[in-house]
C-alpha cells in the first residue's frame, strides 16, 4: 500500500514529515533520517538504523565458509594472542 502526503518547506529549509509517513517508517522523535537523491530526481527518505539493529542484521545473516568452527576458533586465538 502506497502512502503519499505533501509538506511545505519553511524559510529555514525544514519540512515536517506527515504523521502517516512517520508511522509507516517507524520514525519517532530523535530518529535520524537519511535522504537519498536518485538519478531520476526522486528522493528517498528512510530512518537510519541504529548500531543495535545493524548488529542484529549481521548476526542473522548466514555466512558461507569452508572452515570448521574449530579452525575459526584456532585462527581467532592466534590473532588475539598477539595482544597478550
Amino acid at each position: 500500500m502506497s502512502v503519499e502526503k505533501s509538506a511545505r518547506v519553511t524559510s529555514k529549509g525544514q519540512v515536517t514529515i506527515p504523521k502517516p509517513i512517520r508511522e509507516r517508517l517507524g520514525i519517532d522523535e530523535g530518529t535520524t533520517v537519511t535522504f537519498e537523491i536518485h538519478n531520476d530526481g526522486t528522493v528517498t527518505v528512510s530512518p537510519e538504523k541504529d548500531s543495535w539493529e545493524l548488529l542484529k542484521e549481521i548476526q542473522q545473516t548466514p555466512r558461507k565458509t569452508d572452515k570448521s568452527v574449530s579452525e575459526l576458533l584456532s585462527e581467532s586465538k592466534r590473532a588475539w594472542s598477539k595482544y597478550d
